[in-house]
């Protein structure tokens, strides 16, 4: 996603052709703080970078959600409904040419359930605005665009550990889906295994390494599949 304003400029000095492989590095703190019964607000820090290192991204993201009281669905079906607004801001520097600057609103609804004891089903529904100032040519400044998510999280605490700690498995596939393009970050499809661990309810850490298909329409039409290896660190405070 974030690699798509570089595609058309690396494409053109002959670096990256059309469906080439990059590896990308990601790094994120995910801190939250409740703030009320089913009330939170989150926050993201996040740097990423490709290898070998030619751009740069730079991320801070906020957003409040609060569970639904008044279940919209399946109300004989016990699950939880959550809606999300937030924003977020987005810089990316580059060492070839000019970089970008995104600011992005965006409002969510996730739906959970729990197929089993250890096993979690969410799917999350997200609306995004994207406003994007860069300085190529033909860049098209609104965008706007949907997201669907589907994640299952197997939980292994208490496995080998004591209640509350220990690994768990979450894996998620998400499409994207422009209403109005942008000229630039036109993901398709994202596909994230990933590896984490509990020490207790407030505190995990996380890895993951993912493959993203990420398209970019500009002066030429430049694909790329993209290995993401994505470390998370995510901290509650009461």
């Amino acid at each position: 996603m974030f690699y798509n304003i570089t595609h058309a400029q690396v494409y053109k000095e002959g670096e990256i052709s059309d469906n080439d492989f990059t590896e990308q590095l990601w790094f994120d703190f995910n801190p939250s703080w409740n703030v009320g019964s089913g009330q939170k607000i989150n926050g993201e820090f996040g740097y990423r970078t490709i290898w070998p290192k030619s751009w740069h991204r730079y991320i801070v993201r906020a957003s409040y959600q609060s569970v639904l009281e008044n279940q919209l669905f399946l109300k004989s079906v016990k699950h939880s409904e959550t809606v999300v607004f937030g924003n977020g801001l987005f810089l990316l520097t580059s060492k070839k040419n000019d970089g970008s600057f995104e600011v992005r609103p965006f409002q969510g609804y996730k739906f959970s359930f729990n197929i089993s004891p250890r096993f979690v089903l969410q799917q999350y529904l997200r609306t995004e605005q994207r406003f994007v100032f860069s300085g190529v040519e033909d860049n098209q400044i609104f965008g706007l665009r949907m997201r669907y998510q589907v994640k299952g999280i197997i939980n292994l605490e208490g496995v080998f550990f004591e209640e509350g700690v220990g690994f768990y498995l979450p894996i998620s596939v998400e499409g994207f889906f422009n209403l109005v393009q942008a000229s630039q970050f036109n993901d398709v499809i994202r596909v994230t295994p990933g590896l984490g661990y509990q020490f207790n309810s407030d505190f995990k850490l996380e890895g993951s390494l993912a493959y993203h298909y990420t398209r970019q329409d500009s002066d030429k039409l430049v694909r790329t599949n993209d290995l993401v290896f994505r470390f998370r660190v995510i901290k509650t405070f009461n």
